[in-house]
């Protein structure tokens, strides 16, 4: 099976993304790179850098009590559901984000018979 490829046809304005041709990343596979490209404002979405304190937190050792942001954690499994349901309401407004680009035709899917 070929990979499918995609580019912005202009650039769309940040550091992390531009307009080459690049593979379109699977988000079960590689979730943040998805969320990179289809995510607005990724780079300063303050919901990315709350995973990634949770995410820390996870591997601590002993929890008993861990207060991230506004809300407390008693244990590891709790503040995975809660990176699950972060990551849940990012992926979704990632896909609805990748669908209007291609609507609005501001992304092209590259086939190989396109290169």
């Amino acid at each position: 099976m070929s990979q499918v490829l995609f580019k912005y046809r202009v650039h769309p304005g940040d550091f992390f993304r531009n307009a080459e041709i690049a593979k379109l990343p699977d988000p079960a596979h590689n979730f943040e790179g998805f969320l990179i490209w289809f995510l607005d404002n990724y780079q300063s979405d303050s919901r990315v850098a709350y995973i990634d304190d949770l995410s820390k937190a996870i591997e601590e050792e002993n929890i008993t009590t861990i207060l991230i942001g506004d809300k407390s954690f008693k244990n590891k499994s709790e503040i995975q559901n809660e990176i699950e349901v972060i990551e849940n309401e990012l992926k979704a407004e990632a896909y609805e984000n990748f669908y209007r680009l291609l609507r609005e035709n501001k992304i092209q899917i590259i086939t190989d018979h396109d290169k």
